[in-house]
């Protein structure tokens, strides 16, 4: 996907790290190259940005509204939101999903991690209890 710079809003796009640095550097004059990524997710991105620029001086309802831009996404589809801020360098969304993951790991066992992930634990029980006798402040 390719998005055309001239009909995005500066301040909307500027707050991409990449589409300013394109711009800066007159390489965004044919449009901006979005590989593996959506409309629907794209449309996410515009929406977060052009919120954190229309509300940008009120902090506390932009804490509220982004819980609720978090709340509203399925699990997948935040992590689509999350490689996209990271393509684009929109720190404040890639910290915002960031955060969201993290909340929804915060107190899950391995084991219920890897079933969310779907991954395969490749560890003998010997190699696990190894590790856990190794790194053991960890989980404390």
């Amino acid at each position: 996907m390719v998005i055309l710079f001239r009909s995005t809003k500066r301040a909307v796009a500027f707050q991409s790290a990449m589409i300013k640095g394109m711009d800066e550097d007159k390489c965004a004059d044919n449009g901006i190259p979005l590989p593996n990524v959506t409309s629907k997710i794209l449309l996410l991105v515009i929406e977060y940005c052009k919120k954190h620029v229309v509300e940008n001086e009120e902090e506390e309802y932009l804490k509220k509204w982004d819980t609720e831009f978090m709340k509203k996404m399925e699990q997948s589809i935040v992590f689509d939101v999350m490689m996209a801020a990271n393509y684009l360098n929109i720190q404040s969304l890639i910290d915002l999903t960031c955060k969201t993951v993290a909340d929804f790991l915060s107190g899950k066992t391995p084991e219920e991690i890897r079933a969310y992930f779907k991954i395969e634990n490749d560890f003998t029980p010997e190699e696990e209890a190894e590790i856990l006798r190794e790194n053991q402040w960890a989980f404390e």
